[in-house]
């Protein structure tokens, strides 16, 4: 593969003391992605439908995508206690793909011939992704914030599968959001707690959704339908004495599909209502992390640090019939720093918790780490 990106950003002069700051810039990138994969049908290929054995189907995909952005976004203080966000951002790409696919029994020096036939296509999409807000600032600790932003994600072309039902260079279309948020940031005590939050509420049109495509065991997106989400988020850090640190992190998702309509065995299911994939309902982390100086120069450090993890109920696919229960997970890691040269000895899921960290559509599980223990030095220059 070959990648090239280029990013400019202008900013508004540091200290000028204006009222209004602004950032500005472009990026562009260039992406080609050639791939070649056959895929090989052994002595049990009927039992997958295959009318032949011991041959192989080759699958040539090359994929060029190529486009720029420009964006900018300008804080505006009205007063000393009210700023304005105001941001636009354009999108625009372009994508190119060829693909061919050809058959080669096992011995044959070559492919004797072709299964879909040397063709391309090309799209384009482009988009405008506003951003809108303002900051109260409430005291010298303390602010209130509102924004509304609509993202956006690409669309593209499907790749070449042996799913007869997948078509090749089949455009899906591009994902967009509308996103709302209001929160509140506060640093209290001389910086010895920090506490924030916010609610937030999205809505997204044209979800996109991977879906694993068997047997080559390639990745299709589709889109699935709407999307609504909403939920809270939370931190805090508080330092209660020198050299201990206390981090909480809390988070509530509720994400359904208000619209969700897949075709299975012939037939259209309606599956509104269901959850969104790899989206757990609750995320929750506290973490206690000790630092002590064993020297009055302080490049000598001991470090003892624990986390606890909550991730809440999750499913997997679309149809929710994959789900991983809530489950919990600790780990912990304590060493030295010294100037230039960090030595720590960890251990990750020391509870041996048993879960899914990834499923596919298909009900291919992966399951997470067991429990893990390992060391690691580090040095910088």
């Amino acid at each position: 593969m070959k990648a090239f990106t280029e990013e400019l950003k202008f900013t508004s002069p540091a200290g000028s003391g204006s009222k209004l700051k602004w950032t500005a810039g472009t990026y562009l990138f260039y992406h080609h992605a050639p791939n070649k994969q056959a895929t090989h049908f052994g002595e049990d290929a009927p039992l997958v439908g295959a009318q032949s054995k011991n041959f192989s189907v080759i699958n040539t995909t090359n994929a060029k995508n190529a486009g720029f952005a420009l964006y900018g976004q300008a804080n505006y203080s009205l007063n000393k206690k009210t700023e304005f966000i105001f941001g636009l951002r354009y999108d625009y790409q372009h994508t190119k793909q060829e693909v061919l696919g050809e058959y080669q029994p096992d011995g044959s020096p070559g492919p004797i011939f072709e299964t879909q036939s040397d063709t391309s296509s090309e799209v384009s999409f482009s988009a405008l992704s506003p951003k809108l807000g303002f900051i109260f600032h409430i005291n010298k600790g303390s602010d209130a914030y509102a924004t509304y932003t609509r993202g956006y994600r690409t669309g593209g072309l499907t790749q070449l599968s042996l799913d007869q039902s997948q078509p090749p260079l089949y455009p899906y279309k591009p994902e967009y959001s509308n996103s709302f948020e209001i929160g509140m940031k506060n640093t209290l005590f001389n910086n010895l707690l920090r506490a924030n939050f916010s609610l937030f509420y999205t809505t997204i049109s044209d979800a996109q959704v991977p879906t694993l495509i068997l047997p080559d065991a390639i990745t299709v997106t589709r889109n699935a339908g709407h999307l609504k989400s909403s939920g809270i988020e939370m931190e805090a850090t508080a330092i209660p004495i020198k050299g201990l640190e206390a981090t909480y992190n809390f988070g509530y998702t509720h994400a359904t599909y208000s619209t969700l309509k897949l075709a299975q065995n012939g037939n259209e299911v309606d599956l509104a209502g269901n959850r969104q994939v790899f989206t757990p309902d609750i995320t929750s982390m506290l973490a206690i992390q000790y630092s002590l100086s064993l020297k009055k120069s302080s490049l000598l450090k001991l470090i003892a640090r624990g986390e606890w993890m909550y991730i809440g109920e999750e499913y997997f696919d679309l149809v929710n019939s994959i789900r991983q229960s809530p489950h919990q997970l600790l780990n912990m890691r304590v060493g030295v720093s010294i100037k230039h040269i960090d030595v720590f000895f960890w251990g990750r899921n020391l509870t041996d918790a048993r879960y899914v960290s990834y499923a596919y559509d298909f009900g291919g599980i992966h399951l997470g780490s067991p429990k893990t223990y390992g060391a690691t030095m580090r040095l910088s220059l």
